[in-house]
């Protein structure tokens, strides 16, 4: 079945209550906020300390590991925070849902911190083995290796090229499914369970078609914007800014999505 989704809704949702489309615009000021405590400390170790090249590796690698782990805690927050969205809207509500809770918001985006996770991992494997089968090709095509030294040890390695290849359809594999996988998330289900094949295609299928003109128009508007950003870079001020709309307008999206097609999951 198609035109069960109100796309002018789904664009007009993040604006609903201004106030919290903000709060969402200003995570990535905060991540850089509150990375200036560990990086001075870090910093101020370095030069108080009198430390060997093992140890100064050491502090510097444990600085790293910290801003890491603090500075990507306000995008865990903004994770929870979409798929609060996503069951907002499943219930029914038009509006951006409260930034209360921010030990659920947590909770919740941990749970798709490690969706991502999953779905990234085999991509992520196969292109590391390719580059692993690339490296004694690269040594022996030149001492430094540069990107045309690169191409030619692709071209000419048969298993590398298989294994890019194979991550590229498996990237674009998790490009189709991912919006459910989050979706069926929201209605409840374990990460795990959000990637389990045959469930989660039975879910898009009601819908396929409805399913698929979203993600086109989504991944339409990314890509124009990043093709406007290439051609206009001070756009990339506002980078963060739209995509944060983007993934909004997303959730909204999949909740209507939810409540039409998957209802039987909702009580309805």
């Amino acid at each position: 079945m198609v035109g069960r989704i109100n796309f002018l809704q789904g664009f007009l949702f993040p604006s609903s209550v201004p106030k919290r489309l903000v709060v969402a615009w200003l995570i990535l000021p905060l991540s850089l906020a509150v990375l200036v405590p560990p990086v001075l400390l870090g910093l101020g170790l370095g030069s108080a300390l009198e430390v060997g090249a093992s140890k100064g590796l050491g502090l510097t690698l444990a600085t790293l590991l910290t801003c890491l782990v603090v500075g990507s805690a306000p995008f865990t927050l903004l994770a929870g925070y979409l798929l609060r969205c996503r069951q907002w809207v499943l219930q029914g509500q038009g509006q951006l849902p409260p930034w209360q809770g921010l030990k659920s918001l947590f909770h919740e985006g941990g749970k798709m911190d490690l969706l991502g996770l999953l779905l990234l991992t085999p991509s992520l494997a196969l292109v590391g083995l390719a580059l692993l089968s690339l490296g004694g090709s690269l040594h022996n095509l030149h001492q430094h290796p540069t990107w045309g030294s690169f191409f030619l040890a692709l071209v000419g390695s048969g298993g590398g090229l298989f294994l890019l290849a194979l991550a590229l359809l498996c990237y674009l594999w998790v490009l189709l499914i991912s919006p459910m996988a989050t979706l069926r998330l929201a209605l409840g289900e374990s990460p795990w369970q959000s990637l389990q094949i045959r469930p989660l295609l039975a879910d898009i299928a009601p819908g396929w078609l409805d399913y698929l003109l979203c993600c086109l128009l989504v991944w339409g508007l990314s890509l124009a914007f990043q093709l406007a950003q290439a051609a206009f870079w001070p756009l990339i001020l506002i980078s963060f800014p739209a995509q944060v709309y983007l993934q909004l307008v997303w959730s909204n999206l999949l909740g209507q999505y939810g409540r039409n097609y998957l209802g039987h999951r909702l009580g309805k």
